[in-house]
């Protein structure tokens, strides 16, 4: 992709490749170079006023249409739901039914809108452990694609994702799904599915040791707080890094049985401050820089009962954006009394 041509925003089509970026009067980058292009995306450029882009000349069309996305993430779900449960009867996991949940991720979820269209939709509380598995797989390839990963690092992340909770398929239900908080004893019972999964992948020859590896260490911690060995920064996997990152940002978003959803900027803002320690430092950056550019544009209700669009993200304060309400623009790094309570 070298060939660069400028063209109408009206004229682009989703899959088109964007040769630089995208950036709103307030400088605030809206979409990175090489972001595909999409149906969401290209309204939102011209929402913006953005009248002419650049986009490298050869690109795979591709068309989005969310019914699609979402008809393709419920056959994915499905799929997982059955391979969990025979898990949990006693068969042996297939790595060739994996290999094909991942496939179809990769191939209908390619750009940050389509994750974010699936990781906003509301599912069933009773389904989270199989839907925590697929986002978290579709965040650790796109997060690896953020940090220049090669493809068959990413697809290995895929597979994490994928299978980072498969020793939860030998919990007992009634812990997974109590709806109280759990007792020490059933904690400990949680806290045991890491190694549960990786002696469940380590006696399959198909998957590699740093997959297995990935999936042994993705709740251990910089600062050594983690379960189950309680290591240390250079002593835990890269893969686990990347996913603890990609775990910890779908838990805090998603219904739980025992934890409502929490508004993206509040898990933004939990990032910036107790995770500054307990995840890499460089990949929960990388991270936070690109998931918050999917929001400027986005019109949310602050604290107050005021309305606004996002408007620019400030990258010292990434979970306290400026917002434009009616003539004014309202800096909510200085403004500690106000929040973003939803997105509109």
């Amino acid at each position: 992709m070298t060939e660069v041509r400028v063209m109408k925003t009206s004229d682009c089509e989703p899959g088109m490749v964007l040769a630089s970026d995208i950036v709103n009067d307030y400088g605030a980058v809206i979409l990175y170079q090489n972001s595909r292009l999409d149906d969401y995306s290209i309204n939102k450029l011209t929402k913006l006023g953005l009248n002419f882009v650049k986009v490298y000349k050869d690109y795979e069309f591709k068309e989005k249409k969310n019914i699609v996305i979402e008809a393709q993430y419920n056959n994915s779900l499905e799929e997982f739901k059955q391979i969990i449960w025979d898990i949990s009867c006693g068969r042996n996991l297939e790595m060739e039914r994996i290999n094909e949940v991942s496939k179809s991720l990769s191939n209908n979820f390619d750009s940050i809108n389509d994750l974010i269209f699936c990781l906003s939709k509301v599912r069933s509380i009773n389904e989270y452990t199989y839907t925590h598995s697929l986002n978290v797989s579709l965040l650790c390839s796109l997060l690896g694609s953020w940090l220049n990963l090669s493809h068959t690092q990413i697809e290995q992340l895929s597979y994490c994702g994928i299978l980072h909770d498969i020793g939860k398929s030998k919990v007992p239900k009634e812990i997974l799904n109590k709806p109280d908080a759990l007792s020490d004893k059933e904690f400990d019972e949680i806290k045991k599915h890491p190694i549960t999964g990786y002696k469940l992948l380590e006696q399959n020859n198909e998957i590699s040791r740093d997959i297995a590896m990935g999936v042994l260490m993705h709740h251990e911690r910089e600062d050594g707080s983690g379960y189950p060995f309680g290591l240390v920064s250079k002593q835990i996997h890269y893969y686990a890094k990347i996913l603890a990152v990609a775990d910890v940002f779908d838990a805090m978003t998603s219904n739980r049985v025992y934890k409502k959803r929490q508004p993206p900027f509040d898990v933004l803002e939990m990032y910036e401050s107790e995770y500054l320690t307990k995840c890499d430092a460089s990949i929960m950056l990388t991270f936070l820089k690109h998931i918050s550019s999917y929001y400027v544009g986005n019109i949310v209700k602050l604290s107050n009962g005021s309305t606004g669009e996002i408007v620019y993200i400030n990258p010292n304060r990434i979970s306290r954006p400026l917002i434009k309400s009616n003539d004014s623009i309202i800096d909510l790094s200085s403004q500690p009394e106000l929040k973003i309570v939803e997105m509109l």
